[in-house]
């Protein structure tokens, strides 16, 4: 590679490790060229991007950014950058490694947390960010309405207990 198309390799690479809300690095040997299409396509479709690198570009290009703390840059790597959810691109890459066991998922990064393989498959298991915010505003708004419903029950049985004395009051 000459220098200049190694250079520009490195501003690109620079940039997205920057702009990346999550990194995920994984080991691709052994995949063939339709199984590493898909791939792509499905990360594309949730906001991810897998790219191949040569490791000694990648640590060059991640010093300074938050990927500096990734140091398994051993072997046939690729990097998948996520730039909208994480959580989608961790369940495409769990699911393609369920299928694809040649696909080995080594480390990632979320934020500035460091993730092994295990904490990836945990990840994909966290529901969907509309999910989540639905369980949010259903939890909201439930808790006024019990509110209003312990109370009301209160006041309903000091009603029931004042008439049952009335009735035998009367009775009497």
């Amino acid at each position: 590679m000459e220098r200049k198309a190694k250079e520009k390799v490195l501003e690109e690479l620079g940039d997205k490790l920057k702009r990346a809300g999550a990194l995920f690095l994984a080991e691709y040997s052994g995949m063939n060229v339709a199984q590493i299409s898909k791939l792509r396509r499905d990360l594309d479709n949730v906001g991810g991007e897998f790219k191949v690198a040569k490791n000694t570009l990648l640590k060059i290009a991640s010093t300074g950014t938050g990927a500096e703390a990734l140091q398994d840059f051993a072997g046939p790597n690729a990097v998948i950058y996520s730039f909208k959810d994480p959580v989608g691109v961790a369940k495409v890459l769990t699911a393609t490694a369920k299928d694809v066991p040649k696909l080995k998922l080594k480390s990632g990064l979320l934020g500035n947390k460091r993730l092994s393989g295990p904490d990836i498959a945990t990840l994909a298991t966290i529901p969907p960010r509309e999910v989540l915010v639905g369980r949010l505003l259903g939890l909201m708004l439930g808790l006024p309405q019990r509110l209003v419903g312990a109370l009301s029950w209160n006041l309903m049985q000091l009603m029931l207990t004042l008439n049952a004395i009335k009735t035998q009051k009367e009775g009497t």
